[in-house]
């Protein structure tokens, strides 16, 4: 990892391409496991998630 922050349009550009995905995954043509997730279903995922992140 880099000492140097990205700057903020490479970071916007990074975070389109997230949504873009989850925006496929959840559309009518997409993985039906996504698009049946909620907030309260996907919470313990994110969580554990989260935690490996910090490990």
């Amino acid at each position: 990892m880099s000492g140097t922050p990205p700057d903020s349009e490479s970071c916007r550009a990074e975070l389109w391409k997230l949504v873009e995905v989850v925006a496929r995954l959840r559309s009518p043509t997409g993985c039906p496991w996504d698009r049946e997730q909620t907030l309260a279903t996907i919470k313990p995922y994110t969580l554990e998630e989260t935690y490996e992140l910090l490990e």
